[in-house]
């Protein structure tokens, strides 16, 4: 069976039961979620396939989500 998407999110905290509760509610909603732990590996799955969305936490540890923000804006590639 295909199943059609919605859209592609990324979601971004550091957090495991966050990213269980939003990753398994909009993936029932009928999203493709994509989750990770920290800002680098954000950076480098939207690289890879951008998302249509980015839910990203603000307070992490090592690089924190403004950090990603300006990072994500600043690349050619995930600046939209």
């Amino acid at each position: 069976m295909t199943r059609n998407y919605s859209g592609d999110i990324l979601i971004v905290d550091d957090m495991p039961n966050n990213l269980r509760f939003l990753s398994t509610t909009l993936t029932e909603q009928g999203y493709k979620v994509r989750s990770v732990t920290e800002g680098l590996m954000a950076l480098t799955v939207a690289q890879a396939a951008k998302p249509d969305l980015i839910l990203l936490d603000i307070m992490m540890p090592n690089v924190d989500g403004y950090e990603v923000c300006q990072r994500l804006k600043a690349n050619e590639q995930t600046c939209d």
